[in-house]
């Protein structure tokens, strides 16, 4: 497909929700050799990948190297990231007002699903464009999925029909104003200028009417979202300003309260990711802190563990949940600390679960069970241990001082 091209001979971007490929048949003739290295060298640089990958790619034959050439090329995305966050920022602006909601959100799906696909598969320079300081696409990400949970929470289709959410349906979901009240109230919650003068858009009537009336935002756009983050944390650059975004990994965890299983164990692995890094665990402690508050658990992890309790027809998110918790709980030098977090667990009937998933058929199941049971503490012993070696130290006491009498 010929590429639309200004006077200053630079290709024009297509807007997005259009193709930027070309004809899959289309195969150039293949250069000489000098110039194949060095696009086959231009297109290694521009994949991300550990010198382990780029090692066996540059062993391929000349045939091979043209192919994968050619593939880069051919499917790499015409539209800038700032095509993208801007369409984003409009949803975020009039999503909730327009009377053309409905069309408006099937639009931001197809954006997200677009921009996933950007950050993913184009060359790192992209994601950087993404990223730096002038498009702020973290912030603008974070906003939109922010919104996302607001409006996917929010039971639009039986306020439609005049029916009220019955009781469970409060328990797993907060409505528009819970969400943000809460928010705001919590003291875990930091939020950057643009989210907390997003909280408060959502408190306004005009805005909650708007949803009330308008269909919801689809449940696909949080797991777009999500996926648009993993893309993001790929990189290392993207994943060290995900740990330093003052709400990122908040809202990351806030997709928990969702009902799509695919979504929760997404998820749980972006967050096992960050609990392994360096001040990752007080990061990750921090946001369940939060999803407490913003969800109304009693204690913490408690949405989790009735997740994890009663969703057991999804094997990958299970193995998500016990890998997570694995990693929560173990990942911890200090041994007071673990049996601390490992107790919070068993208060939430861990133990007892775990007893019944051993007759699980998943082998990956109970590869991550039989690792939490093998790092364990036995609290117990260990508190036997404790008044043996009180005892011992007793008795080398009174050993002492018969020996000094």
């Amino acid at each position: 497909m010929e590429v639309p091209q200004t006077k200053e001979g630079k290709a024009v971007s297509a807007p997005p929700g259009s193709t930027g490929s070309q004809n899959p048949s289309a195969k150039l003739s293949m250069p000489p050799e000098e110039e194949l290295e060095q696009r086959f060298s231009a297109v290694l640089n521009t994949m991300n990948l550990p010198p382990d990958k780029v090692k066996i790619l540059s062993q391929y034959d000349n045939e091979k190297k043209w192919d994968l050439i050619c593939d880069q090329e051919r499917f790499q995305v015409k539209n800038p990231p700032s095509a993208y966050l801007e369409r984003l920022k409009s949803y975020l602006d009039h999503g909730g007002v327009s009377r053309k909601f409905k069309r408006r959100v099937q639009e931001s799906t197809q954006i997200l699903r677009e921009l996933e696909i950007s950050l993913r598969t184009n060359y790192i320079g992209w994601a950087q464009e993404f990223l730096n300081e002038e498009n702020q696409g973290l912030d603008v990400l974070v906003d939109y999925l922010s919104f996302a949970h607001s409006a996917v929470t929010y039971d639009v289709d039986n306020l439609d029909n005049g029916v009220l959410p019955t009781d469970n349906s409060k328990t797993v979901d907060k409505s528009v104003e819970d969400l943000s009240r809460s928010a705001s109230n919590s003291p875990t919650h930091s939020a950057s200028k643009a989210s907390k003068g997003f909280t408060v858009r959502f408190n306004s009537l005009q805005h909650r009417k708007a949803l009330r009336n308008s269909r919801v935002v689809q449940t696909d756009d949080v797991h777009l979202c999500i996926m648009c983050l993993r893309a993001i944390m790929n990189y290392q650059s993207g994943f060290n300003l995900v740990m330093k975004h003052p709400c990122c990994v908040n809202e990351i965890t806030l997709s928990l309260n969702n009902r799509n299983s695919r979504t929760k164990a997404l998820v749980l692995e972006l967050l096992a990711a960050v609990c392994l890094v360096r001040g990752g665990h007080d990061i990750i402690l921090s946001a369940f802190d939060n999803f407490k508050e913003v969800c109304g658990e009693k204690s913490r992890f408690e949405k989790l563990m009735g997740y994890f309790c009663h969703e057991d027809s999804n094997i990958d998110f299970m193995v998500a949940c016990m890998q997570f918790i694995n990693i929560v709980v173990h990942s911890v030098e200090n041994m007071n600390f673990r049996v601390h977090l490992q107790y919070e667990f068993t208060r939430h009937g861990l133990d007892e679960y775990l007893e019944k998933l051993k007759f699980t058929e998943s082998d990956r199941l109970l590869v991550q069970i039989q690792a939490y049971l093998d790092n364990v503490f036995d609290v117990g012993a260990l508190l036997e241990d404790a008044d043996t070696k009180n005892a011992l130290l007793e008795h080398m006491e009174e050993l002492q001082e018969h020996n000094t009498q």
